[in-house]
């Protein structure tokens, strides 16, 4: 009886459900037919977010639709510098909705498109980008008016597609400052200093709109109304204090405690939604808006959700950046993140952006590091945040460096394979498509560093794209199914392998991020034998054994997404193959050469031992007439080293038990010490000036380097004259880039120094070279390499060590991963400069300025401090 009461409840629960959707539906169906009657078509029901694809527009970078709205007369339209406005508007984006829609996406995500200050004298930069607000309520000349905006909204509409609006709660333009900067602001008065900034006449200086408009601590009214923070820029970002109300970057801060702010900004961006039909926003800056902001904006009575609402969008996404990112195998920056989603009793948004997902997507696809990195944080993804299958992923943005900038197409491909594979909402910047390296460049002939129109829909990555889209979003296996990591290596690149099951169906997604072959050894897939139909990439007859397990040998940088088919048969009996390890796992750290044995059912015959799944450094080694072996394993890599090791058989496929150990060398082999003039930063020629911002003193500034050897490793440690990290970087250290050049014994390199309008000093050619800095870490060969491009990615950089009390930074490098035999007799030219977070070299004028350096012009060398480090045996 009760059983009969749950059926019939459930069933009434499912029609009720099939009526929803139906007249969702059937709403839908409706509205289409009066916009065909001449209505534009801005409200449509909220889609499922689980099974949508963005696509992310930098208005001003995309399209140039209508050429007379670029230039506003007031000299901040320049399509040559990244700094001015280049053109790109909102009819541009309408005339590429093909574009968009043919690639797979299915919304699309714009950056604010509101009137924004035009040009900041005191940061030499412009507001192009949309971020720096004098209007919440309008449209920026630049890009268009409402009226085309409604446009875009019914166009999206028409072809089942969504609009997003990036919308700033955070701070407005750059208004106002303080004489001296955070030394000389006094938070018990903060009239004392204050300095508002005039820009240049008919710039728009100021918001034009109230409340916004009261920017000056120095006049009593706007004191009064309490609509700013009277605050210097955020210089310690670990201060929650400085975090929620100092300026960001010198933008004025918005005093999001006010119930009027509050209140101006759920009537200004449910307008928006009401007028226009924005179907989503995304937020801007979160991490520095208190929590209680985003609770009354968008559950109060008059918030956001009710808003949309009113327009029959009952599911409205709004989604935050929370830039935030996690050491490997820390959680701390998804808890962080995930706390602006609120909780039950106190809801903030329904959504995040995955940084932290994203910043491992880069070391593991880009840079090489371990794989297990990369299968921790997708599941920190699942287990940590609300609803994961309504978190945007994403590879590249406006506000980094791009994947290309570091990585190569075979691992950009893996990195976007894996967003379209795991649950989310994948999301694709401008640009990706057309393999482009500048973060900023537009994509049609005459915007910022564009030659040439960028929409070609025949391109490698367009294609690539276009069909990871299609698999996605025609099977919801990959938009609803749970997800199980079920191989990652912890010792560098190699396999990530994970599983997602949905409704009794299960596909196996597979990558190899090594460029060499690897063996994938006793994958435990499924519960019985089965084969793997290929859905895309690698494609094999590849069969599991009779306890569902994969082995197999996988190509470099390889893809393979399969469905996992049960079979109905069983294997024959017959004596199997088998090799095993007799060794004990060590269970201290093995410093020195370590003996192996085992056992083998090949006799008199050929096995391999495999170290950390390569295939390309395998040993062969010899068995006897009983099929016993041995095998000495060499300890000579300088520093600590997670080693797995296993015997495998390529004739019949047999493989060994995995024996893991780590080594430890704490002596190198070769130690070389080179010292550097302090205050020597001043350029080839002795007259450049570094940055003049408080944390650009001495950065740049090379002290002394130590180069140290030992088995295939080589370390350089760089102690320098002073040492920040304030910015959060990623890699530990800010406000310098180091350009490294290596010349190897034997090879006939390059003279050329890519990016840095210089050349190698005399005699001396480079083979390999490696460029980092705070958010960017790559290596590169000379093919391919220019004056204006660097070479071809390795798809491997070094790690990187650093420690703040010492003013170090080290970078370890392996032999192996660029195909050289030793490094004795290289000799290194290493350059510092300063690199922005977007990925571009910071500009040399005449005269310095906050962000550019000093005394030299455009094509001048960009190198401030230098050294040239020789590894010879005589100067060790």
């Amino acid at each position: 009886m009760i059983r009969t009461k749950i059926v019939v409840v459930l069933g009434m629960a499912i029609i009720l459900v099939a009526c929803s959707k139906q007249n969702k539906e059937q709403k839908a169906e409706s509205k289409v037919s009066d916009a065909s009657q001449g209505e534009l078509l801005l409200h449509v029901p909220s889609p499922d977010w689980r099974d949508q694809i963005i696509y992310f527009v930098m208005t001003d970078r995309f399209n140039d639709g209508v050429a007379a709205n670029n230039d506003q007369g007031q000299g901040e339209y320049n399509p040559y510098l990244e700094s001015h406005y280049s053109g790109g508007d909102i009819q541009g984006i309408i005339d590429k909705l093909d574009y968009i829609e043919g690639l797979g996406a299915t919304a699309v995500w714009t950056t604010p498109l509101v009137t924004n200050q035009w040009w900041s004298d005191a940061l030499n930069y412009g507001g192009y980008h949309g971020y720096w607000a004098t209007d919440f309520s309008s449209v920026d000349p630049h890009v268009g008016d409402i009226d085309t905006l409604k446009k875009l909204s019914d166009q999206l509409h028409r072809k089942n597609m969504y609009l997003i609006q990036d919308i700033v709660v955070n701070h407005t333009a750059n208004l106002f400052s303080y004489e001296g900067g955070i030394d000389g602001y006094d938070p018990n008065d903060t009239a004392k200093n204050f300095k508002l900034l005039v820009n240049t006449e008919g710039m728009k200086p100021t918001p034009i709109q109230a409340p916004f408009n009261l920017i000056d601590r120095n006049n009593p009214e706007h004191v009064k109304a309490d609509i700013y923070n009277w605050t210097p820029s955020i210089m310690d970002y670990s201060d929650t204090s400085q975090q929620f109300t100092y300026q960001l970057a010198s933008l004025a801060d918005i005093n999001t405690q006010n119930p009027v702010v509050i209140d101006t900004f759920k009537q200004i961006y449910g307008d928006w939604i009401k007028n226009v039909g924005v179907d989503a926003f995304r937020i801007d800056t979160v991490r520095y808006v208190e929590h209680d902001f985003f609770h009354h904006f968008m559950h109060d009575e008059d918030g956001i959700h009710a808003a949309a609402k009113i327009t029959g969008r009952d599911d409205f996404l709004a989604f935050g950046e929370v830039f935030d990112t996690s050491k490997p195998y820390n959680n701390d920056a998804e808890h962080k993140v995930a706390s602006y989603l609120g909780n039950k009793q106190k809801p903030e948004l329904n959504s995040i952006i995955s940084f932290p997902l994203h910043h491992e997507l880069k070391t593991v696809f880009a840079q090489g590091y371990p794989t297990d990195h990369l299968a921790y944080r997708i599941q920190q993804h699942m287990q940590v945040y609300d609803n994961p299958y309504v978190v945007p992923t994403f590879i590249d943005n406006h506000d980094m460096a791009r994947f290309l900038a570091s990585g190569d197409i075979a691992g950009f491909k893996q990195a976007l394979a894996t967003i379209m594979t795991i649950p989310g909402i994948p999301t694709i910047y401008q640009g990706t498509a057309q393999a482009m390296i500048e973060s900023r460049q537009a994509m049609f002939k005459g915007g910022f560093l564009a030659e040439k129109d960028y929409f070609d829909q025949e391109s490698e990555l367009y294609q690539f794209i276009q069909s990871m889209a299609k698999l996605r979003t025609s099977d919801k296996l990959f938009t609803r199914g749970n997800l199980n990591i079920v191989a990652a290596n912890k010792t560098g690149a190699g396999v990530l392998a994970y599983t997602r099951r949905y409704q009794g169906r299960t596909a196996l997604i597979m990558f190899n991020t090594s460029s060499q072959d690897i063996l994938v050894s006793d994958i435990k897939i499924a519960d019985r034998i089965a084969k793997l139909t290929p859905l895309f990439g690698f494609n094999q007859d590849i069969r599991l054994n009779s306890d569902g397990k994969l082995t197999t040998e996988l190509p470099g940088k390889s893809i393979m997404i399969a469905e996992v088919t049960p079979l109905n048969e069983t294997i024959a009996n017959k004596a199997a193959s088998h090799i095993s390890i007799a060794t004990t796992p060590p269970t201290s750290v093995v410093t020195q050469d370590l003996l192996i044995s085992g056992q083998s059912s090949v006799t008199n015959g050929e096995i391999l031992i495999i170290k950390n799944t390569r295939l390309d450094t395998a040993i062969k080694i010899q068995t006897d007439a009983k099929g016993n072996w041995q095998y000495k394993h060499r300890v000579t890599n300088l520093g600590k080293e997670q080693v797995s090791l296993v015997a495998y058989s390529p004739i019949d496929k047999a493989v060994s038990n995995t024996l893991n150990f780590t080594t430890l060398v704490s002596q190198p082999e070769y130690v070389f010490n080179f010292i550097d003039g302090v205050g020597d930063n001043r350029g080839l020629n002795g007259s450049y000036s570094a940055p003049l911002h408080a944390q650009s003193i001495g950065q740049q500034d090379i002290e002394s380097v130590k180069a140290e050897m030992g088995g295939e490793v080589l370390t350089l440690t760089f102690t320098m004259r002073e040492f920040t990290n304030d910015w959060i970087p990623a890699n530990g250290f800010d406000n310098v880039a180091f350009s490294l050049f290596f010349d190897i014994p034997d090879m006939h390199g390059a003279t050329v120094l890519p990016m840095l309008n210089s050349q190698m000093p005399d005699g001396w050619n480079w083979d390999l070279a490696h460029v980092v800095y705070g958010w960017g870490n790559t290596t590169f060969s000379t093919e391919q390499a220019s004056e204006k491009h660097q070479g071809q990615k390795f798809g491997v950089a070094p790690r990187v060590k650093t420690d703040k009390n010492s003013k170090t930074i080290s970078f370890t490098y392996r032999l192996s991963d660029f195909g050289l035999s030793n490094w004795i007799g290289s000799k290194i030219y290493v350059t510092t400069w300063d690199i922005t977070g977007e990925g571009a070299y910071r500009e040399l004028t005449p005269e310095p300025s906050k962000w550019n350096f000093g005394g030299g012009h455009q094509d001048d060398a960009k190198i401030l401090d230098f050294i040239e480090l020789s590894l010879s045996d005589e100067q060790k």
